[in-house]
């Protein structure tokens, strides 16, 4: 029996006849979605330069990239991970002033494969919303997500939501070096009490610090992980539960909730609103998204909120 040689290396792949059709049928359908809610299209370049892709999170996703080097520039390439940051980039060359929505559809490549797809390429379809976020906006995207998930039929939908900002103000309490905030955010991600014990040990950390943080691991599942929160005597901690409560009202109730205050979706750039959805049948998270900001000259900050939508696991219904 000879073996057919298809070229193509681990976690890629083609799309052919039905397959093909019906990536090209999503694309047109939650793209007519977007511009009814009047996101504009936004085709980026497939690639940059190494040392400007992601912009200011350059360190977390440039560590995902394909990189080479460059005959006509004599500079580093890299292709794409991840759509979502060449927007913001886009969105600082034409004047990031006032409100701006931008919608898109295209593929990313990653080093590593999804450990639950085995797959290094993806099809991507998402909005970026850019300008002062406010909590109406967040009620907007979140609604347009769990509508464009809907609309591909599937039923048993599950959102689940946090915030950064607890972590966050923990994290900024125990004056860590860069390094050491990075593995700590993998533990607290993790959900391992024992890794943060021994994490912490050698660096001298308080044990009422460590207590607050084993805390807020087990903070998640139904909205009643919200009490916590909002007993709690850290202003940030109240505002974050109150703000989910009132973004959750305006939501379907046709969906389930889960809500989540250590272990965030993608890349480590978001701050604020983070949210994942999941889908019975899949193995993996269909779409992620946040709130995060962009940092660009005179040290002026415009925010953003957006999500991408992961077409190709949609089409390939990956299994538990």
């Amino acid at each position: 029996m000879s073996t057919i040689n298809t070229g193509l290396p681990d976690g890629t792949e083609d799309y052919v006849g039905n397959k093909a059709k019906e990536l090209e049928a999503l694309r047109n359908s939650l793209l007519a979605k977007f511009y009814q809610n009047d996101y504009q299209l936004v085709i980026p370049s497939l690639i940059e330069f190494s040392d400007s892709i992601g912009g200011n999170a350059n360190d977390s996703i440039k560590d995902f990239s394909y990189s080479f080097s460059d005959d006509a520039s004599s500079k580093e390439i890299s292709i794409r991970p991840d759509i979502s940051q060449q927007i913001a980039r886009i969105d600082i060359q034409q004047g990031a002033k006032g409100k701006k929505k931008y919608c898109y559809f295209g593929e990313t490549l990653r080093k590593t494969e999804d450990s639950l797809t085995k797959s290094r390429t993806a099809f991507k379809a998402g909005v970026e919303l850019f300008g002062k976020i406010s909590i109406a906006d967040e009620m907007s995207i979140l609604n347009l997500l769990i509508s464009c998930i809907k609309s591909t039929g599937k039923k048993k939908i599950t959102l689940s939501l946090g915030r950064t900002e607890p972590l966050i103000e923990l994290i900024n309490n125990l004056k860590l070096n860069l390094n050491n905030t990075e593995k700590i955010k993998k533990i607290m991600s993790s959900k391992s009490q024992t890794d943060l014990e021994e994490f912490c040990k050698p660096l001298n950390i308080k044990r009422s610090y460590i207590h607050e943080l084993k805390n807020l691991m087990v903070v998640n599942g139904s909205i009643d992980s919200l009490k916590y929160l909002k007993k709690h005597k850290n202003k940030k901690f109240q505002e974050s539960a109150k703000k989910l409560e009132r973004v959750v009202r305006s939501l379907p109730k046709s969906i389930d909730y889960h809500f989540e205050f250590s272990d965030f979706p993608g890349f480590d750039y978001h701050e604020g609103l983070v949210f994942s959805i999941h889908v019975d049948g899949f193995g993996s998270s269909l779409a992620k998204g946040g709130h995060y900001k962009t940092r660009f000259k005179d040290n002026k900050v415009r925010e953003a909120l957006g999500f991408d939508i992961n077409i190709s696991s949609l089409i390939n219904n990956i299994k538990q």
